[in-house]
């Protein structure tokens, strides 16, 4: 019941494989956690504003993915302090504001700098703003549980290994 906060990502699986379909959550403890994971999964099926809301007959066809985040904490240096699957980030500056989580730069193989880079993009900000002093860069810690299969087992990711194995042509080249 303790305040937390949560996004929940829902995908279509279908012969292209896996889409989007609404992700939505809350990157402040406004609600217990546990109200936070429902709400966040309301809001995916039914508000993100990308996408009509979800259909009953498309429920054999999703899953669900949860990530259960800490609270953003100010990073000084990102190179020493974030590590590629374990952290979220969320840039700020002004009135612009953006949030990438953890699964993000895993799923697309992004080096540090290009989850920075695209983690601006996403708040409506140039790339290199991270850079900017008065860019404000925050970082979160991300647990991630999804559905193997539509209504199916739900399991954990452990986002860094799976980072390293996917990704480890990239590490190799570093």
């Amino acid at each position: 019941m303790r305040r937390g906060m949560s996004f929940v990502t829902l995908y279509r699986l279908g012969p292209s494989g896996r889409e989007l379909r609404g992700c939505i959550g809350f990157l402040q403890p406004l609600y217990p956690l546990a109200v936070s994971v429902i709400r966040s999964a309301i809001s995916a099926a039914s508000e993100d504003p990308r996408f009509p809301p979800v259909a009953p007959e498309e429920l054999d066809s999703i899953v669900v993915e949860v990530s259960i985040l800490s609270e953003p904490a100010p990073v000084k240096d990102p190179f020493r302090e974030v590590v590629i699957g374990r952290h979220g980030l969320y840039m700020v500056r002004g009135i612009y504001s953006g949030t990438l989580l953890p699964e993000v730069p895993v799923e697309y193989c992004w080096d540090l700098e290009t989850f920075l880079a695209e983690t601006c993009v996403k708040a409506g900000l140039p790339p290199d703003a991270w850079r900017d002093h008065g860019t404000r860069i925050l970082a979160y810690e991300g647990r991630v549980f999804y559905e193997e299969e539509p209504r199916g087992r739900v399991r954990e990711k452990d986002l860094v290994e799976e980072y390293r194995r996917r990704c480890s042509w990239l590490l190799r080249g570093s």
